[in-house]
């Protein structure tokens, strides 16, 4: 008979340690608050378990427990809910529940609640545990563990899956873009060369066939195509427009330096107010778009003629280029240097047969470089241009087209991201791309971004959001106080409170 009875308990002990699983996961907890009191020295757990649909025979009992675990397997156990059916109540108040020494001991029990089965039924929760260091640095998991061996919070088992959330504040923080100043747009810049002709000392550009009076004949119809030609392939893009076009004349190192100046001056002068007319004419643009420069004696091309030279000696290559090196300070200086060219006995013949008769007219050339920039647009129609043509926006520009979308947007963060590709050295750009990375707590660009951000006080209040997820409050209380003129650093200021 003993030996019955011994078996008896045996199989009621086996029954109580595996209580029906899918009873208790029908028990929840609803409106989860967690909150810090007591000065920020304490967590304050609220919520709701609704037992609605837990079935409790009269001798079960079963614990509930919140339980928060840290991203590093950190755990904070907070009281214990006593939930019984009617018998197990009854010795819980009289104090003659078999174990409950031991319980008291396993647990800190807040409160225990008898269910009444087939009846909705809500526990009131509120426990509190001390604040923790790494509660407030990352996420935080809160659980909800049950058991009904009273063998200990480790022993049981969670309901549901856990709530994830975060008691630092930096998530909920601000950040604060940068809309740049409004600066002069990229230009898209075409160069090209042209030999235009002129008549022996005069500066008259002749469009058409011309008889000089030395007998030479004049014909400048193709080179001028040359220019038209890469003005018209500048402007194939309808989204652009002119915004200069400068014209460099040069001229080769013969007879005084100061009548060379005086000559390729003005022949740019003459070329740069004909392509005007043009391009008033033809695209109806202001001839103001160009401008001109003049090189008076052109001896870096002079240099490469000489370096590329194949027809010359060793001994006279290096001759030449070292006067050609030579530094040259006043127009006095360049007349010595072309002097020695047809005087001195190492280059005088090279000079008469070769260099002034070979080399000289092709330095006699006109450089130009056609600049081109965006029309004037909205914002709707920069929003198409960011995604054809970044290159030709500025920041102020792609900064707007941002702005037509939410912040924190996918559209959003795509510009932001354009912006700091194509501005990679802007301050802004990194500190609205810092800010981006802030938002989806990417910490680790986020401070390479700061680095090259500047001292604004947005960028400020953005090392302050930095500080604050690492957990470094004091640090990041610090550097808003310094900016507390931005309005988001007053909200993010009143966020991490005083303690």
């Amino acid at each position: 008979m003993k030996r019955y009875f011994h078996l008896i308990m045996w199989a009621l002990a086996a029954f109580i340690l595996t209580p029906d699983a899918k009873a208790y996961d029908s028990i929840s907890a609803d409106k989860v608050v967690l909150n810090r009191i007591n000065g920020g020295k304490t967590l304050h757990l609220a919520t709701d378990i609704v037992l609605d649909a837990l079935k409790l025979k009269s001798n079960e009992q079963i614990f509930i427990t919140p339980v928060l675990t840290g991203e590093n397997g950190e755990a904070a156990i907070l009281p214990t809910v006593l939930v019984t059916g009617r018998s197990m109540h009854y010795a819980y108040e009289r104090g003659t529940m078999r174990g409950l020494k031991k319980y008291k001991k396993e647990y800190n029990i807040v409160r225990e609640v008898r269910r009444h089965n087939g009846y909705p039924q809500t526990i009131d929760y509120s426990g509190t545990v001390d604040m923790q260091p790494w509660m407030r640095t990352g996420n935080i998991s809160l659980n909800f563990r049950y058991d009904n061996c009273g063998c200990g919070v480790h022993t049981g088992s969670d309901l549901g899956e856990p709530t994830d959330t975060t008691l630092n504040p930096a998530p909920g923080m601000y950040v604060a873009y940068i809309t740049p100043r409004v600066t002069e747009l990229p230009v898209s810049i075409h160069e090209g060369k042209a030999r235009v002709q002129f008549e022996v000392d005069k500066t008259e550009l002749h469009d058409n066939v011309y008889q000089c009076r030395n007998g030479q004949t004049i014909d400048n119809r193709q080179q001028l195509k040359v220019i038209y030609d890469s003005i018209a392939y500048a402007l194939t893009d309808p989204n652009v427009e002119l915004a200069k076009i400068e014209i460099i004349g040069y001229a080769s190192p013969e007879s005084p330096y100061e009548h060379n100046k005086e000559l390729a001056t003005g022949r740019s002068r003459a070329l740069a107010e004909y392509i005007g007319k043009y391009v008033g004419n033809r695209y109806q643009i202001s001839p103001d778009v160009t401008d001109f420069d003049a090189v008076p004696e052109n001896w870096t091309e002079f240099r490469e003629q000489v370096v590329n030279a194949k027809d010359i000696t060793d001994a006279q290559r290096a001759a030449l280029l070292e006067l050609i090196d030579r530094p040259a300070f006043s127009p006095a200086d360049y007349d010595a240097k072309e002097n020695e060219l047809k005087t001195d006995p190492r280059f005088r013949d090279l000079y008469r047969t070769k260099i002034l008769p070979q080399w000289f007219p092709h330095l006699r050339a006109t450089k130009f470089r056609i600049s081109t920039r965006l029309k004037p647009m909205d914002d709707q129609q920069l929003s198409r241009i960011i995604i054809s043509s970044p290159e030709k926006m500025s920041l102020n520009q792609m900064m707007r087209v941002a702005r037509l979308y939410p912040e924190g947007s996918a559209n959003f963060d795509t510009v932001i991201e354009t912006a700091l590709l194509y501005y990679p050295d802007s301050e802004e750009a990194n500190l609205n791309a810092a800010a981006s990375a802030l938002r989806k707590r990417d910490l680790s660009k986020a401070e390479a971004l700061l680095k090259k951000a500047g001292n604004s006080p947005e960028a400020v209040n953005a090392r302050a959001v930095l500080l604050a997820n690492k957990g470094d409050f004091e640090g990041a209380r610090r550097l808003l106080d310094s900016i507390q003129s931005l309005p988001e650093a007053q909200k993010n200021r009143t966020l991490l409170g005083d303690e």
